[in-house]
C-alpha cells in the first residue's frame, strides 16, 4: 500500500500464497471496465506454463510428513444477535464500481472489527479482532452466503487460541490456515489493545482448516514450517498468506524453509527453493500475489530486483525489473499489478510505483495520476514527495482513495492500474486522517466495501459500492 497515511514499515517474515483458476464465485471484472474514452487495457498475456524452463533448475516435490487429517469437523457457527451483523447485499464482481456510499459505523459494531473480507464459490468469510478468554485469544471469524447477513462462528470452531492469518478458495470449498497465539505484548506499546491482533506473538502448529460452507470446519496439519520468532498478528508481518488465482495452493517461506504447495488444503507437498532466482540463500521476497493464472512475487536476489512467476507451484520463471524500480508491496487488479516502494527516511519519503499488465514486463510510472503528491500542511512532513492518498486492490479492482482535506476527498478504481475512473461519493464521509494534523487509520479493500478504521477510538466508516 502507497500513501500519506504514517503506517509501520513492513518486515516480512512468512509469505504464502494460494493459486486457485475458475474457482471465483463470478467473474473478475475486465478491462473494458475503464472509464469512457480511456483505452481498454491489454489483455495480460498468459503466465508460462508449465512445461515453461524455470529460471533455474526445481527439484522434484517431495510429500510433506503429516499426521493423517482429523475428521471431526468442528462446530458450526452461531446466530447472527450473537455477534454478527448485516451489510448492504454487495454488487457482482463483474460489475465496476462507479460511486461509494459513507457511513459511520460505531466502535462497537462487529463490522468496524474485520481484517479481511475472502469471497469463495459458497458466499464470503471474514476474520476479525481477537476474542481474549482466559488469557488466551483467538480470531473472530464471519461467514456469509450472500455478503449481506453475517454469522459469527463460535469457539469450537477453531479452537480458543487459533488464529487465523489467510483464508482462500478451493475447487471444492474454502480454506484457512492457522497458528496459535502465544503470549499478549501490548503492555510495550501505548494504548495497546488485547483485541489487535498485532499485539499477541504467534506460534506453531501451522494447521490448515477446509469447509464446503463456511460453518463447519476440518482440520489437517499444516506445511512443516517454523514460526518465525518474533511474529505477530500485525498484517505487515505477513501481508499476503492466502490469496486465490491459480491451480494449487502455495506456501512460500524465508529463512532457508522449504516450498509448500497443496492442491486442496488437506495433502502439502514440499519443492526446493533451488527454483528461485539465487536459491535458498541468495532469494528474499518482499511480497507475493495472486494473479491469474498463477500467482507473482518480487523480491531482491543476487541478479538485483527480481519478480518471479508461476502457474503451478513447481516451474518459475524470473524478470529483473527496470533499473528505476525496486521490489515492494504488490496491489493487483484483475488486469494488471503496482508494485510500489517507498525511498528516502522517514521523514521524507518518496514513492516508486512500477506496472505490469502480465506480471512479467514492468515499467516504472511517472507517478500515480489519481493521488498525486501532498502539497501544502501535509508538506511540512512529507515535503512534497509522498502520495495525498492510499492505493488498495483486492484482485477484482483497484482502489485509489484521496483524502488529504474534506473538501478535497476523492476516489477512483482501476482494473489495471493504468486507466482510472472517479467514483461519485455521497453519504457521511470520513474525517480527513492525512499527516499532520489528522491521525492513524485502518484501511480494507474487500468485495463488500472500503472500510476505514480510526486505530484511536475505534470509530469506523464503511464506503458501500455503488453500481
Amino acid at each position: 500500500m502507497a500513501g500519506g497515511v504514517r503506517s509501520i514499515p513492513i518486515v516480512l517474515l512468512v509469505l504464502l500464497a494460494l493459486v486457485l483458476t475458475g474457482c471465483a464465485a463470478a467473474p473478475m471484472p475486465q478491462a473494458s471496465a475503464t472509464p469512457s474514452g480511456a483505452a481498454s487495457a491489454p489483455t495480460p498475456s498468459p503466465m508460462p506454463s508449465e512445461s515453461a524452463s524455470p529460471a533455474s533448475p526445481s527439484a522434484a516435490p517431495t510429500p510433506i510428513s503429516t499426521a493423517a487429517p482429523s475428521a471431526t469437523p468442528r462446530a458450526p457457527a452461531s446466530s447472527p444477535s450473537t455477534g454478527g451483523f448485516v451489510t448492504p447485499l454487495p454488487p457482482d464482481p463483474s460489475k465496476a464500481w462507479t460511486g461509494i456510499r459513507w457511513r459511520k459505523v460505531p466502535a462497537k459494531d462487529p463490522l468496524a472489527h474485520v481484517r479481511s473480507v475472502t469471497r469463495w464459490s459458497g458466499g464470503l468469510v471474514a476474520t476479525g479482532d481477537l476474542v481474549v478468554e482466559d488469557g488466551k485469544a483467538r480470531s473472530k471469524v464471519w461467514t456469509s452466503t450472500d455478503g449481506r447477513t453475517w454469522q459469527l462462528l463460535s469457539e469450537g470452531a477453531f479452537g480458543p487460541r487459533a488464529v487465523v492469518v489467510g483464508v482462500a478458495p478451493t475447487t471444492d470449498g474454502v480454506v484457512a490456515l492457522t497458528v496459535q497465539s502465544d503470549r499478549f505484548d501490548g503492555e510495550t506499546e501505548e494504548g495497546g489493545s488485547s483485541t489487535d491482533p498485532a499485539r499477541w506473538s504467534l506460534t506453531g502448529p501451522w494447521e490448515t482448516w477446509t469447509s464446503t460452507d463456511g460453518r463447519l470446519w476440518i482440520a489437517h496439519p499444516g506445511p512443516d514450517f517454523t514460526v518465525p520468532k518474533g511474529m505477530s498478528g500485525r498484517a505487515d508481518t505477513h501481508p499476503t498468506l492466502l490469496a486465490g488465482a491459480g491451480n494449487d495452493l502455495v506456501a512460500l517461506t524465508l529463512g532457508g524453509q522449504p516450498l509448500a504447495f497443496s492442491r486442496d488444503g488437506a495433502i502439502w507437498e514440499a519443492a526446493s527453493l533451488d527454483a528461485f532466482p539465487g536459491g535458498p540463500a541468495g532469494w528474499s521476497a518482499v511480497d507475493i500475489a495472486a494473479f491469474p493464472p498463477g500467482f507473482v512475487s518480487a523480491g531482491s536476489s543476487p541478479k538485483g530486483a527480481v519478480v518471479i512467476a508461476s502457474v503451478n507451484g513447481r516451474t518459475w520463471t524470473s524478470t529483473t525489473l527496470p533499473a528505476a524500480c525496486e521490489p515492494g508491496g504488490l496491489t493487483v487488479g484483475p488486469a494488471g499489478l503496482i508494485s510500489s516502494f517507498d525511498v528516502g527516511d522517514p521523514h521524507t519519503p518518496k514513492t516508486i510505483w512500477c506496472s505490469s499488465l502480465d506480471g512479467r514486463a514492468w515499467r516504472r510510472l511517472p507517478g500515480l495520476p489519481p493521488l498525486g503528491y501532498a502539497k501544502g500542511a501535509s508538506a511540512q512532513e512529507c515535503r512534497g514527495t509522498c502520495p495525498n492518498g492510499i492505493l488498495l486492490g483486492d484482485g477484482e479492482r483497484m482502489l485509489a482513495y484521496r483524502n488529504h482535506r474534506q473538501a478535497k476527498q476523492a476516489g477512483w478504481t482501476s482494473v489495471d492500474g493504468r486507466s482510472w475512473r472517479r467514483l461519485a461519493l455521497s453519504g457521511r464521509r470520513p474525517k480527513a486522517w492525512a499527516a499532520p494534523d489528522g491521525y492513524e487509520v485502518r484501511t480494507l479493500m474487500t468485495p463488500i466495501g472500503f472500510l476505514i478504521v480510526n486505530t484511536d477510538t475505534g470509530a469506523a466508516w464503511f464506503g458501500v459500492p455503488q453500481t
